[in-house]
């Protein structure tokens, strides 16, 4: 009698589970097929920095200013650059960052002063060495680096061109004031009730 009971107790035991499993086989799947399926992270998720595109540049705004070099805890960010010809302010050549060593404290996006710096929203970084895990922020935009550098030329030259024409207008408006005739003062019209110089009384002569 004992075997009998547990044997149904077992038996009742795996039909209730092989319910619950048929009842959830004919559902729509809630999870995602990784690796085959990327997954969507949400805005709010922070991964390793990047650097993202400025809006009407094209590109990144890496100007190799090293003030998250300077700021970086961890002193784990290496970066080198050069004025390219024809522009005012330097280029980043090289951004390399050393991940395994980055705590992602987000001080070099604080300190950034072109805004150029962000968190990735990547989840699947893997490596079987430390140097799996420096990575260039720059390689991504090396390809459309001339054409960037060609509009931030062009941008330039507009800029110096809009400031020569204002000082050219400004030094014109200034040399026609100078220049300008002062107005003429109106005559006084003589006082045709005064006295004359020869009269003492008002144009009548003298008995």
């Amino acid at each position: 009698m004992t075997i009998l009971r547990d044997t149904l107790i077992g038996a009742r035991s795996l039909l209730t589970g092989m319910k619950v499993t048929l009842k959830h086989c004919f559902r729509p799947t809630v999870t995602s097929q990784y690796p085959r399926e990327k997954l969507e992270m949400s805005k709010a998720y922070r991964n390793v920095i990047v650097l993202v595109e400025v809006e009407g540049l094209g590109s990144h705004d890496c100007i190799d200013c090293n003030a998250c070099v300077r700021v970086c805890p961890s002193d784990c960010i290496a970066i080198e650059g050069e004025r390219p010809e024809g522009l005012k302010r330097k280029r980043a050549t090289l951004f390399e960052v050393d991940f395994a060593l980055c705590s992602e404290c987000g001080l070099c996006l604080d300190v950034c002063p072109t805004d150029t710096l962000g968190y990735s929203r990547e989840y699947d970084q893997a490596g079987y060495q430390r140097a799996d895990f420096l990575y260039d922020l720059i390689e991504p935009w090396r390809e459309g680096e001339d054409a960037c550098r060609e509009r931030l030329r062009e941008a330039e030259a507009e800029k110096a061109a809009a400031r020569a024409a204002a000082k050219k207008a400004a030094a014109e408006k200034k040399a026609a004031e100078t220049e300008k005739p002062a107005k003429a003062e109106k005559p006084v019209a003589p006082d045709k009730g005064g006295v004359d110089d020869n009269t003492g009384d008002g144009g009548q002569p003298d008995a």
